[in-house]
């Protein structure tokens, strides 16, 4: 689906216990906004699309909404509501006094140890158990880092390796190619260095080390991933294997 950037199902992925992520179920991409009259029709007839959750911030929404299709819910949970600012500025990066790489490893601490970040989690995990049967999509604005992280806690609950988890995070870069090297282009044009557009592309790419930082901080604050969906993101006990009968066959 190129007309919605960064777009996937993380269905038909295997499990630790010999099953597979059930497909058509959880999408994941890009903002959803102004899209085409055909990509409509592919969400709600061949995926049965119907929920869209946009993890973006009020600016973001307020500036760039969301296409409003019909028959389809709209939530909307904003990730990151205790952070003033996303890792490094825009701003600070063209004045040369910030890191991309650092900035982005900063926003991946953020997304575990944030308050808004964890409700906002917690929501949408309880939206997804409660609600079996129902196919949602799951965006923010570049459908890479809020969206990367909430499909690794919906894949890591239903049992599916780091390593299936990497993969599916890194096809981001492949994605969305296209889309960041028109935004390159463009900044180009505006007399960008390429010193500045080195790190314009680092915020616009995923690296696994990103991730990384957030199981690591997992690990540290509340001694692993299980532990952390239980009393980091305060999910119930059962929340597990309700997950696995719902979403794996």
């Amino acid at each position: 689906m190129k007309l919605l950037v960064n777009f996937r199902d993380i269905g038909n992925i295997p499990t630790a216990e010999g099953k597979k992520v059930k497909s058509g179920f959880f999408l994941r991409s890009g903002e959803v906004v102004n899209v085409e009259n055909s990509v409509v029709e592919r969400l709600l007839n061949e995926y049965r699309l119907q929920t869209i959750v946009d993890l973006r911030g009020k600016k973001e929404t307020t500036e760039r909404p969301d296409d409003t299709i019909s028959g389809v819910d709209y939530v909307n949970i904003d990730i990151l509501r205790d952070v003033k600012g996303q890792g490094a500025s825009f701003e600070e990066l063209l004045a040369g006094s910030a890191s991309a790489d650092n900035g982005m490893l900063e926003l991946y601490e953020n997304l575990i140890l944030t308050e808004g970040a964890k409700k906002g989690y917690q929501q949408f995990l309880e939206m997804i158990v409660s609600q079996p049967d129902k196919p949602i999509l799951f965006h923010c604005f570049a459908g890479k880092d809020r969206t990367g992280l909430a499909a690794a806690l919906i894949l890591g609950s239903l049992g599916v390796s780091k390593e299936f988890i990497y993969e599916d995070y890194l096809r981001t870069n492949e994605m969305r190619r296209d889309a960041n090297q028109q935004i390159v282009d463009q900044l180009k044009k505006q007399g960008l260095t390429d010193a500045q557009l080195k790190e314009v592309l680092i915020m616009m790419n995923v690296d696994q080390r990103y991730l990384e930082r957030s199981f690591s901080l997992m690990d540290q604050e509340y001694g692993g991933f299980e532990n952390y969906i239980l009393n980091g993101l305060n999910m119930p006990k059962s929340f597990f294997k309700d997950m696995k009968t719902a979403y794996t066959a």
